[in-house]
């Protein structure tokens, strides 16, 4: 079973010691754990639709996607 970037953040921060680079270092890894999951979910599901595309084609809208979604 795939575990959360929440879920992984949370087990974590137990687990390392109270530093404050640590702490930011965590977290970043888990905003890049979700940023890649909705990425890939996004791709996945675009790349049903349309078959016919190459990858890369979905990668780079995924991409912009997230970006435009989640980066304001």
């Amino acid at each position: 079973m795939k575990q959360s970037a929440v879920e992984w953040l949370v087990k974590n921060c137990h687990i390392v010691p109270k530093n404050e680079l640590n702490k930011i270092e965590l977290i970043n890894q888990a905003k890049e754990m979700e940023k890649q999951k909705v990425i890939d979910t996004y791709r996945d599901g675009r790349s049903d639709q349309q078959s016919e595309r190459p990858s890369r084609f979905y990668n780079r809208n995924a991409e912009q996607y997230y970006n435009e979604t989640f980066n304001k």
